[in-house]
């Protein structure tokens, strides 16, 4: 019997270039965009330097680029320091459906192993989507529950995505990438015990898993043998980490290679957690059709589903008053009250000053919620909210579909936008819109070291 691990890496192996429908490519090379851009910006925090002091200490041979820095460093090393990068500002796509970010733990994937090989823009692309083929179908077989556990799903999800990414890159035929998965499974981590802190760790969680990926695939080139029932097994990913229960295996390859979940991650307007955004717009909206102000708020009420109420909402103390920006990014009353206080809520509205910004966490400590039946999750990520102003009238919005998810379409101007915004805190104009190009007729590159060396300050 065909194991889950042996189809997903058929399908990665076999699939080419000429399989793939236009619209797939298309969609794929805007979040190849939207997360260039995104490490680009992320470069600039701390952790980023720690990150990239850390893989030039280790040296070792130069085959790979970490973006900005510009260090040549072994593949594995640069796909920990670019995907941790790519995460740090928790404005990356997310697949609605499984509950994880995607391209996070597969372009960085692609890139290093890429830039190694020395492979073309298509080989790229059909990497980076087979990777996305397959973290997609790994949460939708389980959407929800590994967080219910407390483990983060994108960096255990990630990881096989990006052994299939490298092993793609690398040549490995269906039985080593089997293997490759397999030794996965001894790899891929992630817990959320960083949402008691505001701590650091899940902006490495996709660099490790795409390290882990990477790894796992040269080992299993190189003949390393892992278990083909490291998904479905009784000792696999999913009986060890949800549950029997809790997952369905067919769920892990239906569709493949006519079924495009491509096609359906969604892209994020703010930097922050995916939870909050309708209900940040929905906040928004209430406010511009009544014309009330803020300080007119007496509270404001979230109706949310029961699994995004630990990550965002609880506990409520250290919601209303975040103690690190990075915790802003994941509390629900904060991320609100920025935007109705300040109109906008971008990467400034995140930084030290606003999170102790009187103002801000007065409006937050107005904001409540409550568990209550939300159908559209995890479909989509609704908002659902109810204000009551201190004159005694009541309004009501529901945001069935979050913005930036297929349903609820960002433009392609508006991604673009958000690109040169991310990239250009760190690159010149020039060297932005060069980027731009290179990556719309990507499949017209010669070779990936083309596209990282402009990504170097």
């Amino acid at each position: 019997m065909t194991t889950a691990a042996e189809r997903l890496a058929e399908f990665a192996s076999g699939l080419t270039f000429e399989d793939i429908p236009r619209p797939v490519i298309s969609e794929a090379k805007q979040h190849i965009l939207d997360i260039l851009g995104i490490s680009l910006a992320a470069s600039q925090l701390p952790y980023a330097t720690m990150l990239s002091a850390l893989v030039r200490q280790w040296g070792g041979k130069p085959e790979s680029t970490v973006l900005v820095f510009g260090d040549n460093v072994p593949a594995p090393s640069a796909v920990l320091a670019n995907g941790s990068f790519s995460h740090g500002l928790d404005f990356d796509d997310t697949h609605t459906a499984s509950i994880v970010h995607v391209s996070t733990g597969v372009v960085p994937a692609a890139l290093a192993v890429g830039e190694a090989v020395r492979a073309d823009g298509k080989a790229l692309l059909t990497a980076i989507i087979a990777g996305y083929e397959t973290v997609t179908r790994l949460g939708m077989a389980a959407p929800g529950k590994f967080h219910d556990r407390g483990y983060h799903a994108t960096p255990l999800c990630g990881a096989f995505a990006a052994a299939l990414t490298a092993g793609k890159l690398l040549g490995l035929g269906p039985d080593a990438m089997a293997s490759a998965l397999g030794i996965c499974g001894s790899q891929a981590a992630g817990i959320q015990a960083f949402l008691d802190d505001g701590s650091w760790t899940k902006r490495l969680h996709p660099g490790w898993a795409g390290h882990s990926g990477v790894v796992a695939a040269q080992l299993a080139g190189l003949g390393f043998k892992g278990p083909h029932t490291v998904l479905e097994g009784r000792f696999g990913l999913f009986n060890t980490h949800v549950g029997s229960e809790h997952f369905d295996p067919t769920r892990l390859t239906a569709g493949l290679g006519t079924t495009w979940e491509t096609l359906h991650i969604s892209f994020k307007p703010y930097p922050c957690c995916h939870f909050n955004h309708a209900y940040m717009d929905a906040a928004q909206q209430l406010m511009q059709e009544h014309r009330f102000r803020v300080q007119d708020i007496a509270d404001l009420e979230c109706i949310v589903p029961r699994e995004e109420a630990p990550i965002v909402c609880e506990p409520p103390e250290l919601k209303v008053a975040p103690p690190t920006t990075y915790a802003a990014l994941f509390s629900l009353p904060y991320c609100i009250a920025v935007l109705l206080v300040e109109g906008k809520a971008g990467l400034d509205e995140f930084s030290e000053t606003k999170i102790r910004d009187r103002r801000i966490i007065e409006i937050a400590g107005r904001i409540r919620y409550r568990v209550g039946d939300v159908p559209e999750f995890p479909a989509s990520l609704p908002g659902w909210v109810r204000v009551r102003l201190q004159d005694g009238r009541t309004f009501e919005k529901r945001e069935p579909v979050n913005r930036g998810h297929p349903a609820n379409p960002m433009a392609s101007a508006e991604i673009q936008a958000k690109f040169r915004d991310n990239a250009s805190r760190t690159l010149p104009a020039a060297r932005v819109e060069a980027i731009l190009q290179m990556v719309d007729h990507l499949e017209d590159l010669p070779r990936v070291a083309d596209l990282t060396a402009l990504c170097v300050k």
